[in-house]
């Protein structure tokens, strides 16, 4: 009898044993379980978290680019009235100055003053600065900043960027290559054949015509400066380096005589619109009816806006 109950206790031990066993490793498993889960309900937390930083800083980046953009073409056309002659007589072209204005804030290694503080360095380091306060590391590399006419009121600003997001505690990283592009509407702008063509003392700011009736209202669209679309002109980026062909995003004027005598510029008989005027493209033109100046002209060969403008000869 004293073995078998000694049997029976080392039994009733050894079960006891294994059942205490078990319970610690479930209890384990079951606190690795829950760490775990709060461990990755914490990464799901932080990646939300970073993705809604993302989305909120690609809306910032098109407001930026937006702002610099509009800047650095104001900075363009500043430069060349301040050297009084076309971009691309100026040591760079349009899309050179454009890109380095853009990104630097200088034209020809010049400071412009439009664009302290407003240069795409500068608001992607305000970008940097912010991300930093949410303990995310954000790096930029601009590969380039393009401008382009893809229509005849609108440019577009493009900017080409690898955008690499990690995280502090290195729970998540993104790099991100994107183009991000933004439309400027040109109304308001300075027309850089004015600009450089008459020494910047009769310039003319692009705004659409509100004229429908030519024959009406023809002395009204002249009287304005106003544009309308044409295929047969440059379009406004054009402007910028004297390129005078035709477009399908091309716009015109009419210059106005007046204007230039007003300011003691010499007038002449070519075609008034204004590609045709201070260029050198040879056409046959007259006078009007429906505008008085004799110094007024427009074409009606080989090219024909005589009637484009619903006008009528005086002769």
């Amino acid at each position: 009898m004293g073995i078998r109950d000694k049997n029976k206790k080392g039994f009733f031990f050894t079960t006891i044993a294994i059942a205490l066993s078990i319970v610690l490793i479930l209890s384990y498993n079951v606190y690795t379980g829950y760490r775990l889960t709060d461990k990755m309900e914490a990464i799901e937390v932080r990646i939300d978290t970073m993705n809604g930083f993302i989305k909120d800083m690609e809306n910032d980046m098109e407001n930026a680019i937006f702002t610099v953009g509009f800047r650095s073409l104001l900075s363009v056309e500043d430069y060349m009235m301040a050297n009084d002659d076309f971009i691309n007589n100026l040591g760079t072209n349009l899309n050179n100055a454009f890109d380095e204005v853009f990104r630097q804030g200088t034209i020809n290694a010049e400071v412009m003053g439009l664009m302290k503080n407003n240069t795409f360095a500068y608001w992607t380091n305000k970008m940097i600065e912010q991300a930093d306060k949410t303990n995310i590391i954000l790096n930029f590399t601009v590969n380039g900043a393009t401008i382009t006419q893809t229509e005849p009121w609108m440019v577009d600003i493009e900017v080409d960027l690898r955008i690499n997001v990690t995280d502090k505690k290195n729970t998540a990283s993104w790099i991100i290559d994107k183009d991000f592009t933004k439309k400027i509407n040109i109304t308001g702008f300075v027309d850089p054949l004015y600009l450089v063509n008459n020494d910047g003392l009769v310039n003319n700011t692009i705004r659409k015509t509100t004229v429908t009736n030519f024959g009406a209202g023809l002395s009204t669209h002249v009287n304005n400066g106003y544009y309308r679309e044409h295929s047969d002109a440059p379009s406004y980026l054009m402007r910028f380096e004297n390129n005078l062909a035709s477009s399908p995003y091309g716009i015109e004027s009419l210059v106005n005589p007046q204007k230039l005598r007003d300011a003691n510029l010499p007038t002449s008989s070519r075609s008034a619109v204004d590609f045709i005027y201070y260029g050198v493209v040879i056409t046959s033109n007259c006078h009007i009816q429906q505008i008085t100046d004799p110094d007024f002209f427009l074409d009606y060969s080989p090219t024909n806006h005589r009637d484009f403008y619903q006008a009528t000869c005086t002769s």
